[in-house]
């Protein structure tokens, strides 16, 4: 078990790398072919129409194939999308992008699955811990494409390649999942009603956190230059400081679990979320600023994880056939929220304005585990009602 969590999590970094490596490389590309804004953003839109597609795909092969193959199939699809992107032609640069979005949409929810069904009693724990290597590897990312840069003798293209050749060693590399039910007979297994109503609930609370934390982090910097007037650099710093406040919030997570059950470090860590946007939005001092976004920082940084553990907890081992929606949700509302921020910006010709809609995002977001907390509840009584019957 120890052997197959270990190989789990390292695979897991270079998910992380992967899922971010399209944001430092976009300057490239777009010098590369001499686009616009609007052009260089259809890479991220083809990503994203990729990575939904896998995901939403993911839960269908899960019925017909173990968790273990599909993800060795999403690594070798990615490890091309890596490899075209070093290709000289735009479009053959489009359908790698579109590969590496569909290849990660199909390795990240059967991987969470995997490392949910092989420990059952410590979910919450382990997947904080899964999230926390895959912030790692997002952290890397940039890093990689500034050595390539900096490097005599070592080209972007050739850390393309690179990257992908180790995806395509990776993918042979994955191993079969430990579960302590058989597939069979999770597969077969049927959900209560309101177990659908606790996966619905659950894809509206990621929906709406994923929106939030695009929204903080891709918003920050803009933010921090503009409202406050910080140079490039110290908005580049407090973007750091959310970054790693949020690591530091995954990794003491487990810890944190031993003491906090799981939907009070939610509700916890939502509340802290939003009283530090509230000092974010209404602050004029440079070091209240950075407090508040360390708040941010740790409130955001549990709540992915804690939520998929919660709805792994009751999908009967049937995780990898559903989990795949909790991400199709995520990449929506990455997608969306941050354009709203951007819209109400516009249109109020504010951007403090703009990044209000961060608290009702918040509010949303309370009013969701709530929701969610009610279902799993439920869900708990049907199956102790049927256990009851049974017996």
């Amino acid at each position: 078990m120890k052997r197959f969590l270990i190989t789990i999590h390292a695979i897991y970094v270079l998910v992380g790398i992967a899922n971010t490596m399209l944001g430092p490389l976009l300057p490239l590309l777009a010098a590369r072919w001499q686009l616009s804004d609007r052009q260089s953003g259809m890479f991220f839109l083809v990503q994203f129409v990729g990575g939904f597609a896998g995901a939403i795909c993911s839960t269908n092969l899960a019925k017909r194939f173990p968790l273990h193959s599909i993800a060795s199939a999403g690594l070798f699809l990615t490890a091309i999308g890596f490899a075209g992107l070093a290709a000289p032609a735009q479009l053959v640069a489009y359908v790698s992008i579109f590969a590496n979005g569909f290849g990660l949409g199909l390795v990240s929810p059967t991987l969470t699955a995997a490392v949910s069904e092989a420990v059952p009693q410590h979910r919450a724990a382990v997947l904080n811990l899964l999230n926390f290597v895959w912030a790692l590897g997002a952290i890397t990312a940039p890093n990689l494409v500034l050595i390539a840069l900096r490097q005599s003798g070592f080209s972007v293209p050739g850390m393309l390649r690179g990257f992908g050749l180790v995806l395509a060693i990776t993918a042979l590399l994955v191993p079969r999942v430990i579960t302590t039910r058989p597939a069979e007979e999770a597969v077969a297994a049927e959900l209560p009603s309101s177990t659908w109503r606790l996966i619905v609930a659950c894809g509206v609370l990621i929906f709406v956190y994923v929106g939030i934390e695009n929204g903080v982090a891709g918003w920050l910097p803009t933010f921090a230059t503009r409202v406050h007037r910080f140079t490039v650099e110290r908005s580049a710093l407090l973007q750091d400081t959310f970054w790693t406040t949020f690591l530091i919030g995954r990794f003491c997570a487990p810890a944190v679990l031993r003491v906090v059950a799981e939907r009070m470090l939610l509700t916890l860590s939502v509340c802290l979320a939003a009283i530090g946007t509230a000092l974010l939005l209404t602050t004029n001092s440079p070091q209240i600023l950075f407090v508040a976004v360390m708040a941010i920082g740790v409130g955001c940084a549990p709540v992915f994880p804690t939520a998929i553990a919660l709805l792994s907890h009751r999908l009967s081992g049937q995780s990898g056939t559903k989990l795949g929606y909790m991400f199709a949700s995520a990449g929506l509302g990455a997608a969306f929220f941050p354009y709203c921020i951007g819209a109400l910006s516009s249109a109020t010709n504010s951007l403090r304005i703009g990044m209000c809609l961060l608290l009702f995002y918040e509010c949303a977001l309370l009013m969701a585990h709530f929701t969610m907390s009610y279902f799993a509840a439920r869900t708990t009584s049907s199956a102790i009602q049927i256990r009851t019957q049974g017996a």
